[in-house]
């Protein structure tokens, strides 16, 4: 079995779990102060290469 080689960088994870939140948000499962909350915890704890 061969393994995957991508590679995991904070920016990719970082746009993962905002696209997850987003689907949580769009089904109803999270309320938009909740969303919003996350989506900014989220930012703020995950680091990326970008400049802000």
């Amino acid at each position: 079995m061969e393994r995957d080689k991508t590679k995991f960088d904070n920016k990719y994870l970082l746009e993962r779990q905002l696209e997850m939140l987003k689907l949580f948000y769009e089904r109803n499962l999270l309320t938009k102060e909740q969303y919003e909350f996350e989506v900014d915890t989220l930012k703020n704890k995950i680091k990326t290469d970008e400049k802000k």
